[in-house]
This record gives C-alpha cells, structure tokens and sequence, in this order.
C-alpha cells in the first residue's frame, strides 16, 4: 500500500470542513460528536459504493475501471483520515490522562 501524501491528506480534511460547515445552518450550533458522526457515515457511504463499484465490475455488470478505481481510493483516503482522528483523539485523551491535577 502507498502511503498518502500528507499535502492531500490535509486537503481532504479541509474538504470535509467546508462540507460540514455548508451543510450546517449558519446559526446552529454544531458540535463535535454530530461533526465527527457525519464525517463517519460520508466515509462509510463511500466505502459502499466502492465496494458495489467493484463487485459490479467483478460480476461483468459494469465495465468503469477508472470510476471503481477513483471510488477505492476515495474510501481508502477516507479511511486514513478518520484514522488519522482517531490517533489525534487518543493522543490528546492520554495527554489530558497524564496531566496532574
């Protein structure tokens, strides 16, 4: 597996930032675990239709090698940056758990 370029790691970040901000009213207030939740579930959508992309292809229903490619990475992308969160949530939960009191 190649690893990705942080440069485009962070594009997609800010992809999903701007896509968030649009789809929240500007006056409501927005939380972190609502955020978190539909950036998961947009994540889980594309590993869907990555995964019915390429058992269409598979099956000979669908000739489109490039779009199920782009759709694997997509998720694949996807994928690293919620766990790419994930390890920046755990690294600051055990920053805080360290911290004396």
């Amino acid at each position: 597996m190649m690893p990705i370029r942080t440069d485009l790691t962070s594009q997609v970040a800010a992809n999903e930032l701007q896509l968030a901000e649009r789809e929240a009213p500007a006056n409501a207030d927005v939380d972190f675990e609502s955020t978190l939740r539909s950036a998961i579930e947009r994540v889980n959508t594309s590993q869907l239709d990555a995964l019915g992309r390429a058992e269409a292809l598979a099956a000979g229903a669908s000739d489109d090698i490039h779009g199920t490619m782009i759709a694997a990475k997509e998720a694949e992308i996807g994928v690293r940056l919620i766990n790419s969160i994930r390890g920046k949530l755990l690294d600051a939960f055990h920053e805080i758990w360290r911290t004396g009191v």
